[in-house]
């Protein structure tokens, strides 16, 4: 089966869902839908097909079956089978493709600045399996459980519940070696501890860890979907903005304590990440405050 790809925001809406369960021996009806079906199997196994496409899911399995594509039953169940189903629709236009290994440095597409959200590329394999069944199927009772409420606050809680298990089905997905994990979050750990060293090279990073600069590079980007450097210029700034916020220090002291060479270079940097000046955004940051 194939992969489902869209680029969020704007995000997958939620219709309806619910728990359904198919005795020995039923079939699934045929049906063509203008909207996203996803089925997810606790319980036996359901034979389905998609076009020309079969696919047996089984315990612990899901499947999203595509809109405008006739559905329906390959074969009756064996036993009583237990189900969840989510119909659901993408504002966003989509692609079905075949994609070979998915990592995070596909999903980032933009990081956020002061004028511009982030921007990420959903990735939903069609047909897969949870490595955690029990905590995927928490979360679909969470979410049908909120059916029978009338309280509008909790049915607009079901849009936050169904995008909790897309992230879930995406990072499902993407599940990265413990390796890459342990060497990503060591590389973290040494920007954030030298982030302040104007002479501080990502290199240093590799010579730490005794791994190929490039092969550190490619496992951060593979798993927060940025480079060393992006991640090192991210986290200074994060550090100037509280600084800027709290503190009235000149920007030549902040642009020095944050591990910039110069001011002029922080500016620079600041500027095209938040679309603004330092100046400019402790300006706003106070007169927000003021307006309180």
């Amino acid at each position: 089966m194939d992969t489902l790809r869209t680029v969020v925001p704007p995000l997958p809406v939620f219709i309806k869902g619910a728990k359904g369960i198919f005795r020995k021996g039923k079939t699934h009806f045929r049906r063509k839908f203008h909207i996203f079906d996803i089925l997810f199997v606790t319980k036996g196994a359901l034979y389905m097909k998609e076009e020309e496409k079969t696919a047996v899911v089984k315990e612990g399995e899901y499947l999203i079956l595509a809109p405008y594509k006739e559905h329906s039953g390959q074969a009756p169940c064996e036993e009583d089978t237990e189900f969840f189903w989510i119909h659901f629709i993408l504002p966003s236009s989509y692609e079905l493709v075949e994609e070979g290994e998915l990592d995070w440095s596909h999903i980032v597409k933009r990081k956020n600045t002061y004028t511009e959200s982030d921007l990420y590329e959903l990735y939903l394999p069609r047909f897969g399996k949870f490595t955690q069944k029990e905590q995927a199927e928490a979360m679909f009772w969470k979410l049908i459980q909120v059916n029978d409420t009338n309280d509008p606050g909790e049915k607009m809680k079901q849009q936050t519940h169904f995008f909790d298990i897309i992230i879930h089905i995406q990072k499902n997905a993407l599940e990265l070696p413990t390796s890459a994990q342990k060497i990503a979050s060591l590389s973290i750990q040494f920007i954030e501890e030298h982030y302040s060293d104007p002479a501080f090279r990502v290199k240093e990073i590799a010579q730490e860890l005794l791994y190929h600069p490039d092969y550190v590079s490619r496992t951060l980007k593979s798993t927060i979907g940025m480079t060393p450097v992006q991640y090192l210029n991210d986290y200074r700034l994060s550090k100037a903005k509280k600084l800027l916020q709290e503190d009235n220090k000149d920007l030549q002291t902040i642009s020095k304590e944050t591990g910039f060479s110069d001011v002029s270079y922080f500016s620079r940097v600041f500027r095209k990440k938040e679309g603004m000046t330092p100046g400019q955004y402790r300006r706003q940051v106070n007169l927000t405050d003021n307006n309180r």
